[in-house]
Formats: C-alpha cells, structure tokens, sequence
C-alpha cells in the first residue's frame, strides 16, 4: 500500500498539471515509481497526446539508465528517453542562426576564447563529443546547457515551442543535474505556454556525490515535494544506521531481506594501516563473510593497485595533481577516457555484442557499408587486442592513431602534440611529462584499472556503485588517500561545508547498498569527535574497538 500512496501522490499532482519531486531514499524504489508514472499517462492520456502530436520528455543521467527505462517503457514511441545532453540539444539545434549569436556572445566569457572574427559565414553548428572548436561550429557537453540557458532566456518563445511538444517532462536523479538545467526546466519550462508545463523530479539529494551536480532542490509554491519512505533493500539493521545517519528521513524495510547485521570497526587496539583491514576480514570471516559475497568499496587505492596491478599507472596520475587518482577513478581525465572506449570497443568484440560494437564505431565516426568494411574492422580489432595485451599504453595509442576505429578527440590530440614541445611552462611541462610517462606504461594496467572500475573484481570504488547493491558490504575509509572527501572531519563536524556534504552524502550511499551485512572499516585513526557520531549511528550494530 505504501507504494501504491506515492503513486497515487504522483498521479494526483500530474492530473492537476502541477509539478512536482519525489524525494526516494536509497532502496526506495524511484526508478519503479518513475516507470510506473509514465505508464499511467500512457494508459489514461495517449489519445490526447497523439491527436496534438505530443509526447512525454524522460531525461536521464547516463546512458545505462537511458537504457533501462526504455526497456521497462517498452520503447513506447510517445516517449522521449534520453540523456539531459540529447534532450536539450534537440530543442536548440534547428535554431542554427539564433544559436550562433549566442555562441559568439557566449565565446567572450570563456577562460580561453576563440578568435571568431575571421568567421565570414556561419559554420553548421553540431554537438560533438570531440571537444569544442566553436569557429567550425563544433560545441560540447558543457557547451550544449549553458547555450540552451542562453537562448530560451533570450528567446521566450521557444520556450513556449519546447512545452507545446512536451507537456511533461520528467527527470531521473535530478541531484545531478545541472544548476543550469535545473534553471531552465523550473524557471522557464514549468508553467509555460497556454498550459502547464509539468516538471517533475525524482531523486534523492543525499545521493549527490559529484560535485557539478545540484543536489537538494527547494521551490516551495512551485514544486509540490512527495517522499517515499519504503526502503525495499537493506536490512531492518542497515536500515536503521541508514535512518540515524539521516534522520529527516525516515524508511521504513519493507524488502524480503529481513535479518542482517551491522559492524563497526575503529580498530583502535591496531596501528594504523592496511592490518586493520586484514584483522577485520578475519572477524567477518567467521560470521561467513567471503569474498564472493562480500563487496569491498574502498576510499583508498594505494593499497589495492598493486593488487590489481596498475600500481605504475596510479602514480603517474598521482604525479600529475593532487586530484589526478580521483580524476582516473572517474574517467575525467582526456587519456583514461579515450582508454576507456578502446576497452568498450575491445570488450564488444569478444562479447559478440555487434550492436554495442556499431554504437562505439559511430562515435567515432566509422561506418559500416560494405562487407569489407567489417572484414577490415575485424582485423583491426585483432590487431589491437594483440597490442593490447603485449604492449605499452604508447603502442596502443599509436595503432589507434594509424587506424580507423575511433577517432582521437581534440583534447587528446593536443595534449599528444604538447609532449614534444619545447619552451613550455611549469604547468605544460608537468601535463608533457605526465603524457610521456604515461606511454611507457605496460597497457596491461589499463585493462586492470578498467576492470576494477567496472567492478569486474570484488573491489569498487565509491563513485563506481551508486545504483547498485551488493549483499554484503564492506565500506573501507582511509581519509589520508583522497583530497576532496573527509569522512572522519565530516563526521566530527570539523570540516568545511561543502567538503562536509560530499563526504556524507558519498558514505551514505556506501552504506545503502548493502541488501544483508553492512560493516564499516576504518583504517586510520579517527579525529577527535567522530567516534561519538559512529557510535550513535551504528548504536543497534557490533561495535569493534
């Protein structure tokens, strides 16, 4: 009945045109909630919606989840499913004269503008995952929403186009989204043309842990705000820590898993380091936890990278800035992102998976025709598996840089050129030699930091894991690994805020994923004042000293 009652709350806003945010705790179930929504308008208004050539907007963060809703909708036609990026590309892109004008306003506030005086004709503005080269009309991701922003703020009457062809507009894990997007949704779209724009949110703003996301939202008058209290994952044990942890809201566990357990270790009797880990597992081992039905997500990687095997690849990272490890964990860095995809593309290939194949072709802009055409990517497929396996990260990069199957981004090309320059500054210099350090580096590193980022072995990251849920979990927090979290000062209370809130919000979904066991290890020794907020939080837990 529970989840029957945030659907009927849902139902009730959309049949008075109002929006609306569903604010779901982990486990709750927002994902079911949002599917369910649109299939009651399919069932009570698809004939409205076809006879005005209407449809409904479903934006989503990723493109894994792009996918699982449109398979749960059935690949309903009346519905849009897409990325923010899609979604709001689509709405400009006609717009190509009144685009331009604001891209060439929108060139003069960048940190490095182009000279686009020289441009006597407006290019074909097109969005591209090549990077920005705004004089041959080529714009990015980030480029896509500030553009948007600036043109329905210049030009109302798109806006009134935009919820004239979606009426309703839906958006999943809306905390991370955007500033930007949340802007041009809420004070633009909502409430435009002759009816209501409907905008309704679904999330959860303690489940924001990257950074350019928005988090908590608050439109009061605007925004009529549902909360889901189910929990249908963890554990009553796990469920409570989860409701100390986070007291305004409550869940209730409504799952089938209904006996668990919670640990807590603060080691304090053990130096600090790696033994407290290994003195923990032996605790655990004998209430039958095992590395097959346990999942370790750890806030340290010095200790698992030689493990792994990508030892030499995380210190070179490391060398690069402080935040080179966090921006290796999270691909956000132009090499690893370019790795990346040669693994997709090498992965898809062996799993006979020929769509996903084509898919990673056509971004980088291969395409098949001709029977020869596969006969010649299946060569150079072999070819670069052989590389792969036997070869430096320098090799690879080179195969693919003679070859067709993906095109090299912009970003990557310039840094590759750079790593010969002379006369380069202390900065240049540093990202030169980290671009040369890095091709002597065995590829085989790659192929482990990948898998374990895929979590294709019993460790993950944090980032790697929201969204899942493992049946034990085993949550290790070493504060002096990483730069932008601090869980120990987070729960002291002796942090700055806004370090402070990533650093719970990103301990909090560790915490939920856990559908059994949760327990909690702290390899280094705590601040003075974190120990009595474990201590309440995981009060109906064993508690370790």
């Amino acid at each position: 009945m529970a989840r029957l009652d945030t659907l009927e709350a849902v139902a009730t806003e959309m049949e008075a045109r109002r929006s609306f945010l569903v604010e779901a705790g982990a486990g709750a179930g927002k994902t079911t909630t949002l599917v369910r929504t649109l299939q009651h308008l399919l069932n009570h208004h698809r004939t409205d919606l076809e006879a005005h050539g209407r449809r409904i907007a479903c934006i989503t963060y990723t493109n894994v989840a792009k996918k699982k809703i449109h398979e749960r909708i059935a690949a309903d036609p009346l519905i849009d499913v897409g990325t923010i990026h899609e979604f709001l590309w689509s709405a400009i892109q006609p717009y190509q004269r009144e685009l331009w004008l604001q891209i060439l306003d929108y060139n003069k506030d960048l940190t490095k503008p182009e000279d686009l005086d020289d441009v006597t004709a407006p290019p074909v503005i097109e969005y591209s995952d090549r990077g920005r080269r705004l004089s041959e009309g080529r714009i990015s991701h980030d480029d896509v929403i500030a553009l948007s922003l600036r043109l329905v703020t210049a030009h109302p009457k798109l806006i009134r186009i935009i919820a004239s062809k979606y009426p309703i507009i839906f958006v999943d894990e809306y905390q991370d989204t955007s500033p930007k997007t949340i802007q041009l949704l809420l004070d633009h779209l909502a409430g435009a043309g002759h009816e209501n724009c409907v905008v309704g949110l679904f999330g959860d703003s303690m489940q924001k842990i990257y950074e350019s996301g928005v988090g908590a939202v608050k439109r009061p008058g605007l925004l009529t705000e549902i909360t889901k209290h189910e929990n249908y994952r963890c554990s009553p044990p796990v469920v409570e820590v989860l409701n100390r942890m986070r007291p305004d809201l409550i869940q209730d566990a409504i799952g089938d898993q209904q006996t668990g357990e919670v640990h807590l270790f603060l080691n304090t009797g053990t130096p600090a380091g790696p033994e407290r880990l290994t003195a923990a597992e032996a605790t655990l081992a004998q209430n039958g936890w095992t590395r097959e039905n346990s999942k370790y997500l750890l806030l340290t990687h010095r200790r698992i990278a030689g493990t792994l095997e990508y030892a030499n690849l995380l210190e070179q990272y490391r060398k690069l800035s402080r935040y080179g490890p966090d921006d290796l964990m999270a691909r956000n860095e132009p090499y690893i992102q370019y790795l990346t995809r040669v693994e997709s593309v090498s992965t898809a290939f062996r799993n006979n998976d020929f769509a996903e194949l084509t898919s990673l072709l056509d971004e980088g802009w291969t395409r098949i025709t001709r029977h020869s055409d596969k006969r010649a990517i299946s060569q150079a497929i072999r070819a670069l598996d052989a590389v792969r396996t036997s070869g430096t990260i320098g090799d690879v990069l080179d195969l693919m840089g003679d070859g067709h199957l993906l095109a090299t981004p912009g970003k990557l090309k310039s840094l590759e050129r750079r790593r010969t320059a002379t006369g380069l500054d202390e900065r240049d210099q540093r990202r030169a030699d980290f671009s040369n350090n890095l091709r002597n580096v065995s590829y085989r590193e790659v192929i482990s930091v990948t898998n374990f980022i895929d979590e294709l072995t019993p460790f993950s990251t944090q980032h790697g894991v929201k969204g899942d849920e493992f049946e034990n979990v085993v949550v290790v927090v070493d504060d002096s690994a990483w730069n932008r979290y601090n869980i120990g000062k987070m729960l002291a209370g002796t942090d700055k805020p806004d370090r402070t809130e990533r650093s719970r919000n990103l301990f909090y979904v560790c915490c939920s994923r856990a559908q059994r066991g949760l327990a909690v290890v702290f390899v280094n020794d705590l601040p003075e004042g974190a120990e009595s907020t474990l201590q309440d939080w995981f009060a109906s837990g064993i508690i370790h000293p």
